[in-house]
């Protein structure tokens, strides 16, 4: 296994709630950690989704993914250490 590869493997991010920055049970943060983006907006469109004229059952798919994803923590790129400097 070369270092790119290595490097690769240390860095893959996975899907996961993040319990310590829940409002109710992190899967807005653990998305929001996963695309890159900010949990306050995943946050605003998950209440907009609620409130939106559509039939689509996003309170369900809330405590679906709750259920389903496994708690982490907020995913942190890997620091460059001296030697890849």
């Amino acid at each position: 296994m070369n270092k790119e590869t290595n490097n690769k493997a240390m860095t893959t991010k996975q899907l996961h709630r993040i319990p310590s920055e829940s409002v109710l049970g992190g899967v807005a943060a653990g998305l929001a950690d996963y695309f890159g983006i900010d949990k306050v907006l995943v946050r605003v469109i998950f209440i907009l989704l609620v409130f939106a004229p559509i039939p689509f059952p996003v309170v369900l798919v809330y405590f679906i993914l709750w259920i389903v994803m496994p708690k982490g923590e907020r995913f942190l790129p890997a620091q460059p250490t001296k030697q890849q400097v």
